[in-house]
């Protein structure tokens, strides 16, 4: 081979130097070289070049030959041994000869020192759990011995994602093992021995019995994966799993110590029964594939640490009301605990308690230290006992993880207070939440400390003592430490040392770290042993401390955590009342399959629903008779405050005497139909789609197959303003106004001023994009128009009621247009009560409605109450004074109390927030339910019925199908005028759907009544004007003729006509039943309304008050008046001589009979057929499995009728009818066995409503199933007799003959 000089090779050599392995290796560059030559070549020897030449360019192709090569080989070196180690890798184990190594000659120096904090560590938790009836536990002795773990190999597995680095460990702890020990270390080798000193006695008497535990061995393979990222300290979690069941093995000497004792182990059975119960116990916790993972990101920021505070949450509980105590065993003296997490979770904080209270006003603040907020924050209230243990009264929670959502405040919380299930009373709190302040970083890496506040955690922490003196000897010390003189903590002895260990923290929140005192006394019994006092910021990073008094020294660590309470002194805890943010509207459509609660008394149930926020009932629907599907169809309008305002819907079964019953509930999520929006600073609430469901109710304790609820549910928000600006900024903003008004008008050539409708420093719309309603623009003071709102929420404050005569147990309730209450304050007793709560109630039609406040007795329950007094007012008024204030505030008004013993006055104020977004659905308005007053005048060109060319005239009038009224008959006449006793007032709901039809007779004494025309009467609000009598002329469609009569409307309020219930008896509902004592009606007004007989169709009506306006008048006449602001009767008339006298129609009616509960369809005196056809499928009740059936008829408490028994038959046939006249709303029909010798047996039997099942023309045929179940079935025919059946009005002379009878 040719090997050029030494010359040309340094010439190489620095051609190497300057040509870089960048600018060849390519193919092109391979190719670019070679032409390069070549042509270089032939130029030089063209140009008469020398041999020289020809190396100069050899030399540079050598050059780029040999780099080139150099690189492919390294590329296939490092490319091989890449492949090779993964392959290496991913096959074999590594062995770990050099860190082993480094272990052996470590562990000699870092074991002592591990065991000694280990030691350390134990005492002071063993100190903390010694049972009471041992003296101490000690860890007296522990050591590893001077072998170190063996790591025998490494497996790293490559395929993982790129922040992963997995590895699999088998390693090993095997002292007893001395196969590689040399000779020198076997004489100084010492074995790994743990001795556990549990002492017995107390003093002297004392003594110590040792655990022995040595001969420690253990091996494992175990996987480790490590997770990374971006920040300190890089590794974000490590999650280690045994790939298979580690081995150990020990030896355990409970007695004997090292001398005597006995390696329990060598029981039969034992060993390998621990064995067992240890892999049973890790197995969940990290055997594959299960991982246990250590957050090591966390334990660095310390939020794994879960006694940490990372944050301080600040309760303020304002009152508890309405609660039940749990037991019947003294008084009920509250006070609430905190806790966070489970309910079972160490307290936190409590309260003082109250004395014999149920609705106690705590006005407390309490500091919560919270380690995250994904947590529950549980308030128990506990009534306190002496001599006995506290009971608990129920539990309050709150998901505090929704605290984020509000930006860690929520103020005006109602939380329900809840004992197995069930509301036990509410608390009104606020919550809010301030995190500590942490280390900040920016985008090139900085790290930003955290902000100082003067406010924050502290974190003390008393680790342990060095060399204690004291006289006596034996000593067990215990620490106690003090913040400003308050006992924070105080540690359980440490028995018989100097060197005691307690590793006891506490956390504290220090509203001002300046002003903060911090004491350490150690204690032995009563005798004081040193003590260390300083302040915060003298204490500095110092943690070994002189004692005074003692010789000794303390070592303790403190860590101040910074929390910045930007907010709390300025706006928190301002009160428990909150402005609503809207109306929730619900329309409650029907039930089905409701539970029978009433089914042992052989009845159904009454369901209603009503709305729970708390334990606040917002409103209630009418109840329904005896159904277990009930259609209410009722809409029901609550304000809401909050959209945390979570909502119950409550179907109950109601009763007259007793309490009523729960059929089933659900609950109503408002972030449902309401959306946050956050914007400027700012929160408004909007509304999302209404929401129509079906869902399934569910009992107290969140059973299922309660039946299920159809409602419909929508939002409405307020009116929603922008927050003012500062007043410089709106001096700012008006003067660039009027300089621009300026540079207008001076370019304008009219000299006639500008009128600025609506100036631009007031908003044109507000937040919702509604349209803002101001007063007129030449007012000086310019404000919102509330007048002008149809609709809006009247927030009510209760502030006090005065009393004459002491009373007990006085609530105050809220109604607004109904007849069930909407609020209702806590309880009081007293001449004076101070209430200051305050209610709101939603106004849907500004100028129809009217608030009643009725003060009752909360003692006689829902559904009998006395009545201590009442005012009514009329929203128009309150609105119109709100807006005459001459200062931003409520408005003040003080009223009488009608019907009060001894007279009284309740102190109320005033503020009104309008709806917007909201159209009352015509249906609902005020205007649309009340009484209907009709006058029959004269009829015209009837038709002749009789061959005398005449006709005995008579008039039936039905409302929505049911016959409400019958007038005389007027004989032998074409043109009958009626006299003016032909009147009649009908409670209508709606006039809307209602359908009034009056139907002309002609009477025929014997045979069926002719029909002689019949017309439709509209009094909808186009038709009749209100509070006027308005004539009316009415056609007779089809055999002509006219019928001229006056009608008189008057809007009211009215109980909705119940399935069961008569038309009378829903008006006298308005009279009588709950709220009856807020419209009036008490013992007087009871007393004169229905017992005297007179004024209920009549005046009776006007008792309610003309009007809605009236609702505070019903009931007897009061000497006692209230201003004009809080009563009166308002119509839209010019005059009250438009509404003519309603007269008097006599009636003595027991409205305790029966005949109160009969629909318009079966009067008093109706005459039914029933029809007895046969029976199927009866029990056989003899012997020779048949029965000889009969059928027995009950109405009332009286047989009327039986028919024959027919012998030896389960399927008889009777086909037996009879006639009888109405006096029971049911019929009862029992199947029995007739016996000759015997008394006959009951087969089964069926309760028959004829309300539910009969109507006029509509008669009930079929098959009804008897009780109990397989009894069999009976074929019936119920019918009513189409007799001339007279009006109430008219019969009521010849009632009391009837009842006399009876």
């Amino acid at each position: 081979m040719y090997k050029p000089s030494t010359k040309t090779k340094l010439d190489v050599d620095d051609l190497a130097h300057y040509v870089f392995q960048g600018n060849y290796g390519e193919w092109y560059h391979n190719t670019a070289v070679l032409f390069f030559t070549v042509v270089f070549t032939f130029l030089l020897t063209k140009l008469g070049g020398g041999l020289m030449g020809c190396m100069v360019v050899g030399g540079f192709l050598a050059t780029y030959y040999r780099s080139s090569m150099r690189r492919l080989r390294r590329n296939i070196r490092d490319d091989l041994q890449r492949e090779l180690l993964i392959n290496r890798l991913e096959t074999e184990d590594e062995t770990a000869g050099w860190i082993n190594h480094f272990m052996s000659r470590f562990w000699l120096i870092y074991e002592p020192v591990l065991s000694a904090q280990i030691i350390g560590i134990a005492d002071a938790i063993l100190i903390e759990n010694t049972p009471s009836f041992l003296d101490s536990i000690r860890l007296s002795s522990f050591t590893l011995g001077t072998k170190a773990p063996l790591i025998e190999g490494i497996k790293t597995i490559t395929k993982t994602e790129p922040n992963i680095v997995c590895m699999d460990w088998k390693f090993s702890f095997l002292p007893s093992d001395t196969t590689d020990l040399t000779s020198r270390d076997l004489l100084s080798k010492i074995n790994p021995k743990i001795v556990l000193t549990i002492r017995l006695g107390k003093g002297m008497l004392g003594a110590g019995m040792p655990i022995l535990l040595e001969d420690l061995a253990f091996k494992g393979h175990l996987r480790l994966k490590f997770k990374m990222f971006n920040e300190f300290p890089h590794i974000k979690t490590v999650e280690a799993s045994f790939l298979e069941k580690p081995h150990f093995d020990y030896s355990l000497k409970p007695v004997g110590g090292e001398t005597f004792g006995f390696d329990i182990n060598n029981i039969p059975g034992l060993q390998s029964f621990i064995q067992e119960q240890v892999h049973a116990t890790l197995g969940p916790m990290m055997y594959a594939p299960n991982v246990y993972v250590l957050d090591v990101a966390g334990m660095m920021d310390g939020t794994t640490d879960l006694d940490s505070g990372n944050g301080v949450l600040i309760v303020k509980i304002h009152s508890a009301s309405g609660l039940k105590a749990s037991d019947l065993f003294g008084t009920l003296d509250p006070y609430i605990i905190t806790r966070t997490g489970v309910a079972t979770s160490p307290e936190l904080g409590r309260t003082k308690h109250f004395e014999n209270n149920m609705n106690p006003k705590f006005d407390e603040t309490l500091f919560v230290l919270l380690n995250n907020v994904n947590t529950c924050l549980f308030l128990e209230v506990m009534d306190r006992n002496t001599g006995r243990t506290d009971t608990s009264i129920g539990i309050a929670n709150f998901e505090l993880s929704t605290l984020q959502e509000s930006e860690n405040i929520v103020e005006g919380l109602t939380l329900p207070v809840l004992r197995k299930g069930k509301i036990a009373g509410e608390i009104k709190c606020d919550l809010h939440y301030f995190p500590i302040n942490k280390p900040d970083k920016e985008d090139d890496g900085t790290i930003i400390p955290a902000k100082e506040s003067n406010s924050g955690i502290l974190r003390f922490t008393v680790h342990e003592c060095k060399d204690l003196s004291s006289r006596s000897k034996g000593i067990s010390p215990f620490a106690i430490v003090k913040m400003n003189g308050i006992e924070k903590l105080r540690t359980k002895a440490f028995k018989r040392s100097i060197n005691p260990r307690w590793d006891k923290t506490v956390e504290c929140f220090i509203s001002d770290k300046s002003k903060l005192s911090l004491e350490l006394i150690i204690l032995d019994a009563d005798h004081n042993l040193g003590s260390w006092t300083s302040t915060l910021l003298d204490a500095g990073q110092q943690e070994w401390w002189n004692l005074k008094g003692n010789s000794g020294k303390v070592h303790i660590s403190m860590m101040w955590k910074p929390v910045t309470m930007t907010g709390f002194n300025e706006g928190f805890g301002h009160g428990v009342y909150r402005p609503p943010v809207g109306v929730l509207r619900v329309n409650f459509f029907s039930a089905f399959n409701l539970k029978n609660v009433e089914a042992m008394t052989g009845g159904k149930s009454d369901p209603y629903v009503r709305i729970l926020s708390s334990v606040q009932n917002r409103g209630q629907t009418d109840h329904i008779d005896d159904d277990l599907n009930p259609e209410w169809n009722q809409v029901l309008y609550v304000p809401v405050h909050s959209i945390r305002e979570d909502l119950i819907f409550e179907v109950m079964d109601y009763n007259e005497n007793t309490k009523d019953k729960s059929l089933g509930m659900t609950e109503f999520v408002l972030k449902d139909i309401i959306k946050e929006v956050k914007g400027n600073g700012q929160t408004i609430y909007e509304a999302l789609e209404p929401t129509d469901r079906t869902v399934n109710l569910l009992s107290l304790d969140r059973k299922k197959d309660r039946g299920s609820l159809h409602y419909q549910a929508s939002f409405f928000p307020t009116l929603a303003l922008a927050k003012d600006k500062p007043m410089k900024e709106q001096e700012e903003l008006k003067e660039e106004i009027l300089e621009e008004d300026q540079v207008d008008s001076s370019s304008n050539t009219s000299s006639e001023p500008v009128l600025i409708e609506n100036p631009k420093f007031w908003p044109e719309k507000d937040l919702h994009n509604h349209v803002i309603h101001y007063t007129s623009p030449y007012q000086e003071r310019k404000q919102i128009d509330l007048a002008s709102y149809e609709s809006g929420v009247l927030a009510v404050n209760i502030q006090s009621v005065e009393f004459i005569e002491p009373h007990r147990a006085v609530v105050v309730e809220l109604l607004l247009d109904s007849n069930h209450s909407q609020y209702k304050t806590i309880q009081q007793k007293g001449t004076h009560l101070n209430i200051n709560e305050t209610g709101t109630v939603f106004v849907k039609e500004m100028d129809f409605s009217k608030l009643v406040v009725n003060v009752r007795s909360a003692r006689d329950g829902e559904n009998n109450t006395k009545s201590f007094g009442r005012c009514s007012f009329e929203v128009i008024k309150i609105v119109k004074n709100i807006m005459n204030l001459d200062h931003d505030g409520e408005y003040i008004e003080s009223a009488t109390l009608i019907d009060c013993p001894g007279g009284g006055k309740v102190k109320l104020g005033f503020a009104f927030i309008p709806v917007v977004q909201f159209k009352l659905d015509p249906r609902e308005s005020l205007e649309n339910q009340g009484h209907l007053t009709v006058t029959v005048v004269k009829a015209n060109d009837l038709i002749a019925a009789d061959k005398g060319g005449t006709s005995d005239v008579f008039i039936r009038f039905y409302l929505n199908d049911q016959r409400v009224f019958k007038t005389q008959t007027y004989k032998k006449t074409l043109n009958p005028v009626f006299s003016k006793d032909e009147k009649f007032t009908l409670p209508v709901y709606d006039r809307t759907v209602s359908r009034l039809v009056a139907k002309i007779f002609d009477w025929d004494q014997i045979g069926k009544d002719t029909l002689l025309g019949e017309c439709i009467i509209p009094f909808t609000g186009d038709d009749i004007e209100t509070f006027r009598n308005t004539n009316k002329e009415l056609v007779l469609p089809d055999n002509g003729g006219r019928l001229s009569m006056a009608l008189l409307w008057r809007p009211e309020l009215v109980a909705r006509k119940r399935t069961n219930t008569s038309l009378f008896s829903a008006t006298t509902r308005v009279l009588t039943h709950v709220p009856g004592n807020a419209f009036g009606a008490g013992k007087d007004a009871g007393g004169k309304v229905i017992g005297a007989g007179t004024k209920v169709f009549g005046t009776g009506v006007s008792a309610i008050g003309s009007g809605i306006r009236g609702i505070g008048k019903m009931g007897r006449s009061s000497s006692n008046s209230i201003s004009s602001n809080s009563s009166g009767i308002i119509s839209k008339s010019s005059s009250n001589n438009d509404i003519p006298p309603v007269p008097v129609i006599p009636l003595s009616l027991d409205l305790s009979s029966d005949f109160s509960e009969i629909s318009g369809d079966i009067e008093e005196g109706s005459m039914v057929n029933i029809t007895i056809i046969e029976a199927r499928h009866l029990k056989a009740m003899d012997r020779g499995g048949t029965s000889d059936p009969y059928c027995r008829v009950r109405m009332g408490n009286k047989a009327i009728y039986k028919t024959k028994h027919i012998k030896k038959t389960l399927n008889p046939d009777w086909s037996e009818s009879f006639n009888c006249k109405v006096t029971s709303s049911s019929i009862d029909f029992k199947i029995k066995d007739h016996n000759k010798l015997n008394n006959d047996v009951d087969i089964g039997e069926h309760h028959f409503h004829l309300i539910e099942n009969v109507r006029h023309g509509q008669a009930f045929d079929g098959w009804l199933p008897l009780t109990p179940v397989g009894a069999g079935e009976l074929h019936v025919r119920v019918a009513l007799v189409d007799s001339d059946v007279v009006s109430i009005a008219s019969k009521s002379s010849r009632s009391s003959r009837l009842f006399g009878r009876r």
